[in-house]
Formats: structure tokens, C-alpha cells, sequence
């Protein structure tokens, strides 16, 4: 979805940020490698400057992209807010790149979703997640309260399904369109394929164009009890409008 938005004319999309992981996506680094958006004199300033804040760095990349004639999108890396292992033991259960702005600018926000179920088993594919939940660290139940803490976030500020973007990838790329205030270039269908500045692309593995549902996963009777069994499962499909396992 976010390189269908990236695609698209007159956007500059800066993928996973956070205002806790500066050296991991950095914000300066993707403006200036991906839309050459800055100069070394930009970055020779903003050295000068005896404290620097999250907020200061995302005000200058998104002045030149006004210079520019474009509109800054900003794709947050909600993994740390939510779900935080193996980076943080305890994540904060709130999207912290929001708060970093909120006093600078008029952020416009919308959130992306996909069943839980099949978040958890993406979840389970990562080499990084690998250990947290083969050792205990980390399973289905503390997943699940971060997961319902997101529902509630988007059922306040509006939200996209990934199931519904493939079904309907134009009219899902319109409505994100209207909601981010973005002009909506109905040649992404043709040009999102080609989109290199992203971060996290694992998409297009067999060199297909086409968008489409990656093939799914078999959900076994266990995994089935355990998601039912838990109360914020239930709750966040409630809110995110999402069928729930059945026995």
C-alpha cells in the first residue's frame, strides 16, 4: 500500500520512522539519498544546532518538499509503539511519532490494518521476532494487547484495511487519497511496481505486477483456540470490522 502512495506524482513518502530509532530509518539520510530533497549545507545547519528535535529535522524536509512542490508523507514504524520486541521490553501503547509533531504541525493522519490473524503469522516469519517467541518472550497474548490498542487508535482516526486494497486496490488508494489530503494519481496501478524508496519491501517475490493476496497461511485448531480465547482478540475485530476465527 505505501509503495502504491509513494508512486504516486507529487508525493514524497519517508518510510518507518520513529523518534526512537533515528540511526535505524533516518529521516535525514531517505530525504537526501531518495528525493535529494537536502543539501551538505542543510545538514552542516542543522549540526549547529545545540538541540535538535525529531520535530525540527521533519520541519526542514517538509519545507523543501513545499519548495518542491510536493507533499510530504510520513509512514511511522508502529511496530515499536506496539508491539516493541526485540527493540523495547515495554512499548508505549501509543504512536509516539504523532506526539513529536503534534505542537509543530497539523498532522493529518489515517492507519493501515490487517487481520490479526494474519499479522501474527507475518509476525512469526521474521528473522528479528524468531527468538522472542520461540523462548516465550513474546506470544499471541501480549500481541493481542497491542493489537487491540491499534483498533482503538484507528477507530479514532480512521482507517484502511489491506484486505479491502486488494480487492479494490483503486478505491482504497482513492479513499487514502481524500483522507491525506493528497491529489490521487490513478497511474499508481501501472508504476507502484517499480517504487524502490521504501523501506521493509518484501513484496513482488515472484515478479508479479499484479496486487493480489500473498498465499495464506493454514490456521491450525490451536492457534485457533488461543485467539479466541482472548478477550482483546474479540474486541479489536469488533472494532476493526474483522470476521473472527471459528472452531
Amino acid at each position: 500500500m505505501c509503495k502504491c502512495l509513494g508512486c504516486m506524482d507529487g508525493v514524497v513518502l519517508l518510510s518507518e520512522l520513529h523518534p526512537r530509532a533515528w540511526k535505524t530509518f533516518n529521516p535525514l539520510k531517505q530525504s537526501m539519498e531518495w528525493f535529494g530533497l537536502l543539501t551538505q549545507d542543510d545538514l552542516a545547519d542543522l549540526q549547529q544546532q545545540e538541540r535538535l528535535s525529531y520535530a525540527h529535522v521533519i520541519d526542514l524536509v517538509e519545507r523543501r518538499c513545499r519548495e518542491r512542490g510536493d507533499i510530504l508523507v510520513l509512514r511511522d514504524w508502529a511496530h515499536l509503539d506496539f508491539t516493541g520486541v526485540p527493540f523495547l521490553a515495554a512499548p508505549p501503547y501509543r504512536p509516539l511519532l504523532h506526539a513529536a509533531l503534534v505542537s509543530t504541525f497539523d498532522v493529518i493522519r489515517i492507519s493501515t490494518t490487517r487481520d490479526p490473524v494474519t499479522q501474527w503469522q507475518s509476525l512469526t516469519r521474521l528473522a528479528l521476532m524468531r527468538e522472542p517467541i520461540q523462548s516465550g518472550a513474546f506470544g499471541i497474548d501480549q500481541f493481542l494487547v497491542g493489537y487491540r490498542k491499534y483498533a482503538e487508535l484507528c477507530a479514532e482516526i480512521g482507517f484502511v484495511r489491506y484486505e479491502d486494497f486488494l480487492r479494490t486496490p483503486e478505491l482504497v488508494m482513492k479513499r487514502l487519497c481524500e483522507q491525506l489530503q493528497i491529489k490521487f494519481d490513478p497511474g499508481f496501478i501501472e508504476k507502484w511496481p517499480n517504487y524502490k524508496t521504501i523501506t521493509g519491501d518484501i513484496s513482488n517475490p515472484l515478479g508479479s505486477n499484479k496486487i493480489e493476496s500473498p498465499p495464506g497461511r493454514p490456521v491450525t485448531p490451536e492457534l485457533t483456540r488461543k485467539f479466541l480465547a482472548n478477550a482483546d482478540y474479540r474486541r479489536a475485530c469488533e472494532l476493526l470490522g474483522y470476521d473472527t476465527l471459528e472452531i
